[in-house]
């Protein structure tokens, strides 16, 4: 099975360019998560605005469960505030309306205004499917 790159010829440099760049940020991503609360394994960020903007919606554990959500009405506190500004760098980075889930390392879900960020620490490496309630 060969892998197809959604990028074409004139665009592949670009495309390898901000792949390294995603790759960067995650580990970043990585870092930061690990050391607020290692248990997150899975970022799930909602876009605010038209603008592009996300913030941090529910961090999920390697078993796929939400640890916690956040008040999409506040703003989150001081440990929290690089680490919003990197998922959102990231999900701007990764335009999924015209590459394959997870080509940046983001990967769409159903609702169309959130994105989950697999963090490298991810075992399963894959998203959760579905938002459901806290459990």
């Amino acid at each position: 099975m060969t892998l197809v790159d959604p990028c074409r010829i004139a665009d592949r440099q670009v495309c390898l360019a901000i792949r390294g760049l995603s790759r960067g940020v995650l580990r970043r991503l990585t870092v930061a998560t690990a050391g607020i609360e290692p248990r997150i394994k899975t970022i799930v960020a909602t876009q605010t605005d038209t603008s592009g903007s996300y913030a941090l919606w529910r961090p999920h554990g390697d078993d796929e469960r939400p640890l916690l959500q956040f008040d999409l009405f506040k703003q989150p506190d001081a440990a929290w505030a690089s680490l919003t500004r990197d998922v959102s760098f990231l999900a701007r980075l990764a335009d999924v309306r015209t590459h394959p889930p997870g080509y940046f390392y983001v990967h769409p879900l159903p609702d169309l205004r959130d994105i989950a960020i697999p963090l490298s620490s991810n075992p399963r490496g894959h998203a959760p499917r579905t938002i459901g309630p806290l459990q």
